[in-house]
């Protein structure tokens, strides 16, 4: 007799014998009293990739079990190619069966360079899922001795998936690789590309570079600067890096369509400058050129970041931390530009979702009573990483959709006053596959890697401390191929479930609980799914 569906909780008079499976394939567990129908509690998969059930024995249980395919292997060897913008070589006893790939979101830039890497395309041809099944190791070459501060793991490497994203702070020429091994053979393969950085003194000579002092000290000032007791407004941003007085107070930063290549960061001694807001492309826009090459660094802000249109935006170790109720970072949503403005002049075929989007060891916390979120956004080739975030009134991070990102070494307590919020909440815009180009905000988030990051928090309320689900169950929202792995949970006294899941290729692995224990993981919120989106949920 059925008791319960795989990843719910069940309940047991006595002491019986409950078996997990489908099939012809289960494993049996004597129980007393309640347990959970999932892997973690019966301590093996029978049924690798099949949604299971438990039941009680009141009929012998089944034997045997399925696993995940093999691989196989041949003679004689290959040399791989990586992407357009890489190459790669491969090793093993035999005829590899892997061949790397990997391409870089750009080659060339301003430091500080942000830069996201694609190693999706990576085959293999010994059967194993290529996004989920092989080891991926990437090294960003720019090895200088830092650790991130939540996972104390190195900055230079990354080993959480095929997508991954660095930093380079400092000028030079960079060979960043990719190591993609397959675990049942240990053969491997390796894709190679080159990413060039020019020094900011060097790209910003002269005027190009505007020093911001309404107190007109200019101490610290890159020397042939431009001085100014004012922000640039309009298009006067283009091109120019932008540094404000520290110690010093200013109103909002508008970052806005015509403007290319920009650095707003800051000079001089002392506390970091404080502004009032940022927005970076969150307007009506009057041309196609939307902002794009933009990085905001070292600031204090009072309340709020915005960005929607345009690409390849760095948000990069801001202060958001002081008495607010307006704290928060929110990137793409860029539907009302694009569709619903009465006012549009600029076609719906000019716009395209966000991309590109860095949002790197930044300090943000809310209140109760504050406009939502710490984070909120879309958009596709996008990185968290290493930020500090804990405080709203809602979930700490969501993301309404997104592809191909990471989301990683982060600490997210989830802290929020009702208790049905989550300190990451991912989900999407339906079942539509993505495209560049605008198109509606029915696409669904895949190819994502959520790794090393610190969920929970003890003095929260959530009942589930991370959701990759649809947000309700009258939403059929689809998430495919996510990687959570590697991550610790912090429990508090209403803790239900540390992971809850609702989508098709989902993984979860190596994660961990603080408390100790086994992690709590379920479905949920997949009841408007169609059924070819729902699972396989993957353990390992």
């Amino acid at each position: 007799m059925k008791v319960a569906s795989e990843y719910s909780a069940f309940s047991v008079s006595g002491t019986q014998t409950v078996r997990f499976g489908a099939g012809s394939s289960w494993v049996s567990k004597q129980v007393t009293g309640s347990g959970k129908c999932n892997t973690s509690f019966f301590g093996s998969d029978p049924a690798h990739g099949i949604v299971k059930e438990c039941d009680v024995a009141t009929y012998p249980a089944g034997t045997g079990s399925t696993s995940g395919t093999g691989s196989t292997s041949g003679t004689g060897s290959t040399s791989g190619t990586g992407s357009t913008s890489g190459t790669g070589t491969s090793t093993g006893s035999g005829a590899t069966t892997v061949t790397a790939s990997m391409t870089a979101s750009r080659v060339t830039g301003v430091a500080p360079l942000a830069v996201l890497f694609d190693a999706t395309g990576t085959t293999n041809t010994s059967g194993l899922d290529s996004f989920r099944q092989l080891n991926y190791a990437f090294n960003f070459g720019d090895d200088r001795g830092l650790k991130w501060s939540v996972s104390g793991l190195p900055k230079n490497t990354e080993t959480s998936g095929p997508v991954a994203a660095h930093v380079f702070d400092v000028a030079g020429t960079y060979t960043i690789t990719v190591k993609a091994t397959n675990p049942s053979t240990g053969e491997t393969s390796t894709a190679n590309v080159t990413v060039t950085v020019t020094a900011a003194d060097t790209a910003y000579t002269g005027t190009k570079t505007v020093c911001v002092s309404a107190a007109k000290n200019y101490t610290g000032c890159p020397s042939g600067a431009s001085l100014s007791t004012a922000l640039p407004t309009g298009t006067a941003w283009n091109g120019k890096r932008v540094l404000l007085a520290r110690g010093e107070s200013f109103g909002d930063i508008s970052i806005l369509d015509g403007n290319v290549g920009v650095q707003v960061g800051a000079y001089g001694s002392g506390n970091a400058p404080v502004v009032n807001s940022v927005g970076v492309g969150n307007w009506r826009p009057t041309t196609a050129n939307f902002a794009s090459d933009i990085t905001v660094m070292d600031l204090a802000i009072t309340n709020g970041v915005a960005q929607s249109l345009g690409k390849q935006v760095l948000l990069y170790r801001l202060d958001m931390t002081s008495p607010s109720n307006g704290h928060g970072i929110y990137t793409g949503g860029i539907s009302y530009w694009a569709a619903s403005d009465p006012y549009r002049t600029v076609p719906t075929s000019s716009f395209y979702y966000a991309s590109q989007i860095f949002v790197v060891e930044n300090k943000v916390t809310g209140t109760f009573s504050d406009g939502g979120y710490n984070l909120f956004g879309d958009g596709s080739q996008y990185a968290m990483l290493g930020n500090v975030m804990g405080v709203s009134k809602y979930h700490t991070a969501r993301f309404t959709k997104v592809r191909k990102a990471i989301v990683a070494h982060n600490q997210l307590r989830g802290i929020n006053p009702s208790g049905t919020y989550h300190s990451l909440k991912l989900h999407s815009g339906g079942l539509t596959a993505y495209t560049d180009a605008y198109k509606d905000d029915a696409w669904y988030s895949e190819q994502v890697v959520v790794a090393n990051n610190l969920f929970g928090d003890p003095s929260d309320t959530n009942q589930w401390t991370v959701a990759i689900c649809p947000e309700n169950d009258t939403s059929a929202e689809g998430v495919s191929n996510v990687l959570v792995q590697n991550n610790s949970f912090i429990r508090n006294s209403h803790t239900s479930q540390d992971l809850t899941m609702g989508g098709k290729q989902l993984t979860y692995r190596s994660n961990t609980v603080k408390s100790g224990g086994s992690l709590w993981e379920g479905v949920g919120h997949d009841a408007a799914l169609p059924t070819n989106w729902k699972g396989p949920y993957y353990a390992n």
